[in-house]
């Protein structure tokens, strides 16, 4: 093979290798994210304390939002978990799909979307408060706020999401934030997410019955 042929075969190679990076950046763009507010806690056995939810949509639209959040029940009980603004900004109607608080596990599921024709009252571009989760201090050591989230737009197509979990210390434990990115959510949480969508467009359907 001739040097310049072999120059040539370089230069294609690494074309493709810069090509395939610039693809693959693209693909791990996160066009939205779910945090938990604040993402570390301290706190002695008894408190009681509060989280939020908070969504920042990174210019997408979102219609539809849904999280699951795993902590350590021996450290945490959860009490309560309400229903934020951010879904309903514009005052448009929002309904929780699902909204369960498992300390036995210790799990928190939640799901809103919004309500209406999907063309015309589009979703949220702005950040806000989705939802805000009670705690109370039980026990003694670190718990680690796990996440795993999957937001979608008005057309029921997912939108990349970066999620950001935090961490929990009782009584002066040593604290670590956890930061998870995912740039395609868990199959249950795809499912979950398709299940919102599909039951606001049935109550619209049946609203103009």
């Amino acid at each position: 093979m001739s040097k310049n042929k072999i120059k040539k075969s370089i230069k294609m190679s690494t074309l493709a290798i810069l090509l395939l990076i610039c693809l693959c950046q693209i693909g791990l763009a996160a066009e939205g994210s779910l945090s938990i507010s604040p993402h570390t806690i301290n706190a002695s056995p008894g408190d009681v304390f509060s989280i939020d939810m908070v969504v920042y949509p990174a210019g997408a639209s979102v219609y539809g939002a849904q999280y699951e959040l795993l902590f350590d029940n021996s450290i945490l009980k959860a009490t309560s978990q309400n229903k934020g603004t951010f879904l309903s900004l514009d005052g448009t109607d929002t309904i929780e799909v699902t909204n369960n608080i498992n300390n036995t596990i210790g799990r928190i599921d939640y799901g809103e979307t919004r309500i209406g024709d999907p063309d015309a009252i589009g979703g949220i571009s702005e950040e806000g408060v989705l939802a805000t989760i009670t705690f109370e201090a039980i026990g003694t050591g670190t718990s680690d706020i796990r996440l795993d989230a999957s937001l979608s737009d008005p057309r029921a197509q997912l939108i990349e999401v970066e999620v950001n979990g935090g961490t929990c210390s009782i009584a002066g434990t040593g604290q670590i934030p956890v930061s998870e990115k995912q740039g395609l959510p868990g199959f249950r949480v795809i499912c979950s997410v398709i299940g919102l969508i599909v039951v606001s467009l049935l109550m619209v359907k049946k609203r103009f019955k």
